[in-house]
Parts: C-alpha cells; structure tokens; sequence
C-alpha cells in the first residue's frame, strides 16, 4: 500500500441513496482520469457518517465489483458502533479489500486505554490488515509518539492515516516502526508529508486533482524537490480554491461537469448550488491548463 489513494467522493441521488453506477464511474475517473494508485472507501469525504450501515455495505461492494482488481482498496469502517464496525470489516474482507481502516469512536470523551482496545479489538476480529485513522481535528482523540508505539505493535495493526500538521510526530512513528504503512492525509501537506516519510497518501482532491498528487510523489520519489515544489503549489491552488467555494459541493459539481453524476452531498449538507458549479468550471479548467 504505497502512493496516491483517492479519498473516493459519495454518489447519490435525489433521496440521499447510495448511486451505484455513479460511484462505479466515479472509481472509472479515478483510475483513468485522476491516474491514482488506490481508493480509500467510505470515508470522510465518502460521507460515511451520514449513511446508513446497508448502505455503506452496498457502496463496498459496488466499488470492489468495478475496481475488478486494478488498484488497491482500502475500506474505512470505523464508526461508533462496535458491531457495525465488525459487520463493514467482514464485508470488506468478502469483496476484496486490501486493507480496512478505521477512525478512533468520537463524539464522548474516551480514555486512551479506550482507545487502544478498541484497535485491538478491531485488529484481532478483521480478516484484513488495519490501518489506525488519525484524525483529531474531528475526534479530538490527540494520539503522541508512544501511544503510537503500542498501538502498531498490535499483530494486524499496518499503519496508519496520518491526518495531522505534526510532522514531527509523522517522523517519529516512522523512526520507530519502519515497515508500518503511513499515509499522509491532509493534500496541503502532501510534500511536507512525503519527504518526512509517509509511503504515500489519501486525499479528497485528488478524485479530481490525482495528476498534481502524482507529481508530486514521483518527485520525492526521485529526490526532485524543486520539481514537488512546483506540483504541490498546483495542488495548493486547488485545495485553495475549493475551500473558498466549498470543497465537497465544489468537488461533486466538478466531477458532475465531467460526467459522473455525483448528485449532492447527504442531508444535512446543503446542496451544490450555481456558485459550487462555477468555482468547479474554474478548478476544471485550471488542472488541465497546468
């Protein structure tokens, strides 16, 4: 698991259900159009929080049934229920995955010790590798270097979803655990991330920015930095773009114009509106200028 993942975006329609075919197109994008190396499921940016579990089941499925195999999946199961958590892992590991991910319960206030059962306990129960989703500004689960030491010391426990702007803590696991898989998870960092150790990342706009991702990492991959400095100011105008307009709205209406019928995000998130679709003419525009 290395290289440029696509935080895959959620399809729906009119009533807020999953649209398969979308999100089969949406995967089709990715790899033929975004060129990325793998797809993280269910998400953040899948809006995964707001669905249903049968319909989080449904979405695993379609992708895995459209991927058939050309790049790597990675299902993030996590939520606040542990029996869903083991249902969508099970489901996962049926359809294929490489990995599941999982991101730390939120909302009540847990105890470290909490938390770091509650990892073993999803490690021991999955079939599939498990990489730790950390993300405290939406948990607020605040994980440091030697929590980290215990939690991928844990058997099945491959690495972890790095959603921070501590590099230095991004250093220190990787100083410790060599082999373990990072993923760096905010895109603004991607450059940062990379050339401090991450393997690779999982991002929500490379569904439609993947190209400027990918330079980026071959930079780093050839020691060019000069070379990822460049792609990661393209990146930058984009994500910079996308948080004026508003990125999920901005992203949907985007990949809407390029003919993957997204629909809008999930109740309660407004709907795209005329200025999501112009910011996305715009963002269209300025990736396949540069």
């Amino acid at each position: 698991m290395k290289g440029i993942y696509s935080a895959l975006i959620g399809c729906f329609d009119e009533c807020g259900r999953p649209n398969l075919k979308a999100f089969g197109d949406a995967v089709d994008y990715n790899i033929n159009v975004s060129g990325v190396d793998g797809l993280y499921v269910n998400g953040s940016t899948g809006e995964s929080f707001n669905m249903p579990l049968e319909d989080r089941k449904r979405v695993l499925s379609a992708v895995a049934e459209r991927n058939n195999g050309r790049i790597s999946l990675i299902a993030q199961v996590g939520c606040n229920v542990v029996e869903e958590i083991y249902e969508l892992a099970d489901e996962a590991a049926r359809c294929g995955y490489d990995a599941i991910s999982a991101v730390a319960p939120f909302y009540y206030v847990y105890t470290k010790d909490e938390i770091k059962a509650h990892y073993r306990r999803i490690a021991e129960r999955s079939k599939l590798p498990l990489v730790i989703y950390n993300i405290p500004v939406r948990t607020n689960v605040v994980l440091n270097q030697a929590d980290f030491r215990e939690l991928l010391s844990i058997p099945n426990i491959a690495g972890v979803k790095f959603t921070s702007q501590d590099m230095f803590l991004l250093e220190q696991i990787r100083s410790d655990f060599p082999n373990a898989t990072i993923f760096n998870g905010f895109d603004e960092f991607l450059l940062a991330g990379l050339t401090t150790g991450a393997d690779g990342a999982i991002g929500t706009t490379y569904n439609i920015s993947g190209r400027f991702a990918k330079e980026v990492y071959a930079a780093v991959q050839a020691s060019d930095i000069a070379a990822g400095r460049k792609a990661q100011r393209k990146e930058n105008e984009v994500v910079k773009m996308l948080l004026d307009a508003g990125i999920f709205q901005t992203i949907k209406a985007a990949m809407e114009l390029e003919g993957v019928a997204c629909g809008s995000p999930r109740l309660p998130q407004s709907p795209i509106n005329e200025t999501h679709i112009e910011a996305a003419k715009k963002i269209l525009e300025y990736i396949k200028n540069n």
